[in-house]
């Protein structure tokens, strides 16, 4: 069974948003064309649409899970260290501005000022903020080795949910796009996410500054 057969997150014919449906067509060709090969090039340029593709795939015995899952690794930490790098060492260049330009690159930065290390780890999986988010990392004063560390690993849990996504949930998440799933409705949902956790965040960090002041207070 291929990609187009299968017809993995067809969107609706309704749907506004025409960008979507026409690059679920091109990863759809890409990996019925290259196989793994396709799956590499689709999580590479266009994130997580071809690695769940791929799962769905694996789950059907047309693609091997774990070279989908390799495949998706690699292309996700190549990706991020390539627009890390941009952001680093080539801050006047077209694509850095075209970066910087957008709404989220301003929320990406006072993340990193507040939880640079947390944001590290988790702006894989906040919507807007797959290239935004190494990119502004590199403009920051995070170190390119902590960068690096957290790259291998968060990109190896994105690859295993991406995959386990497919694998799992492969119709029923096609059901699920069709009908809930819209583009502006993820946004939402990733920026009430994000501010839970930040939140969260922050009242611990403030609640362990009180109690801290607290013990000192009691020691004098």
């Amino acid at each position: 069974m291929s990609p187009h057969e299968y017809n993995f997150l067809q969107l609706p014919e309704a749907m506004p948003w025409r960008i979507g449906e026409a690059m679920h067509g091109v990863v759809n060709h890409w990996i019925e064309q290259f196989g793994v090969f396709g799956v590499f090039l689709s999580a590479a340029i266009e994130g997580e649409l071809g690695v769940i593709i791929g799962g769905a795939l694996a789950h059907l015995g047309e693609l091997n899970p774990f070279s989908v899952g390799l495949a998706a690794w690699i292309a996700a930490f190549l990706s991020a260290q390539v627009f890390f790098l941009a952001g680093r060492s080539q801050r006047d260049s077209g694509l850095v501005h075209k970066v910087t330009d957008k709404r989220a690159f301003a929320l990406a930065i006072k993340w990193i000022d507040r939880h640079p290390r947390l944001f590290c780890l988790l702006y894989r999986f906040i919507y807007g903020m797959r290239i935004v988010g190494p990119v502004a990392i590199g403009l920051s004063h995070v170190r390119p080795r902590t960068f690096l560390v957290f790259n291998v690993f968060t990109a190896l849990a994105w690859a295993i949910v991406g995959v386990s996504l497919g694998w799992t949930f492969g119709p029923e998440l096609a059901h699920l796009a069709r009908v809930w799933f819209t583009p502006q409705r993820f946004a939402i949902a990733s920026a009430v996410a994000a501010t839970l956790m930040v939140g969260a965040v922050s009242w611990r960090a403030k609640r362990a500054t009180r109690l801290k002041g607290e013990m000192g207070g009691s020691e004098v």
